[in-house]
C-alpha cells in the first residue's frame, strides 16, 4: 500500500537590510546635479525592490524630464537630480525629506536624506559698501540734482 510521508520544511527569509544609504546634502546655489545611492540585501531567492519616495507622498518619485529632470537607474539603486545652474526655483521643487525604501516582499527598511538648497546671495549691485552704493545710487541722479544733495 501507500507510505504516508510527511516532511516539514522551513522557510526562512533574511531581512532587508540597507547596506549603502543615501546621503543627505546641502547644495549650493549654482549646483546642476546631485545622485544618491542607495543599495540593500535580502537572502539570494528573495529579489529586492528599491523605491524612492519624497517623504509624506504615498506615490514612488518616478522620472521625469522637463525644468527639473529626474532619473531613477534601471534596478533603482541610483536617484539622481539635474537642474539648470543658477535655477534656485527648480531646486526649490526638489529640497526636502527623501526616503530609499527596500523592500523583499516580507520585510523592509527605510534610508531617510534631505535635499536642501543653499540661498543665492542677496544681488550684487556694481558696488557693495554702504558708501560706495550711495555714491552709486547718486550716479543715477541727473546732473543738476546732484549738487542739490
Amino acid at each position: 500500500m501507500f507510505e504516508q510521508v510527511c516532511f516539514h520544511m522551513s522557510l526562512y527569509t533574511e531581512r532587508t537590510k540597507i547596506t549603502d544609504q543615501p546621503h543627505s546634502v546641502h547644495l549650493a546655489y549654482d549646483e546642476s546635479f546631485v545622485e544618491f545611492y542607495c543599495a540593500a540585501t535580502s537572502d539570494e531567492s528573495t529579489p529586492i525592490n528599491l523605491s524612492w519616495f519624497r517623504v509624506g507622498s504615498s506615490r514612488p518619485v518616478v522620472g521625469r524630464s522637463g525644468r527639473v529632470n529626474v532619473t531613477i537607474s534601471d534596478d533603482g539603486t541610483t536617484l539622481s537630480f539635474a537642474v539648470r545652474a543658477n535655477d534656485t526655483e527648480g531646486w526649490a521643487m526638489l529640497t526636502g525629506q527623501y526616503e530609499c525604501r527596500a523592500t523583499n516582499g516580507y520585510s523592509s527598511e527605510v534610508a531617510n536624506f534631505d535635499v536642501s538648497i543653499e540661498p543665492p546671495p542677496s544681488p550684487l549691485y556694481p558696488h557693495t559698501t554702504p558708501r560706495s552704493n550711495l555714491v552709486y545710487l547718486l550716479s543715477l541722479l541727473p546732473l543738476n540734482l546732484r549738487g542739490l544733495i
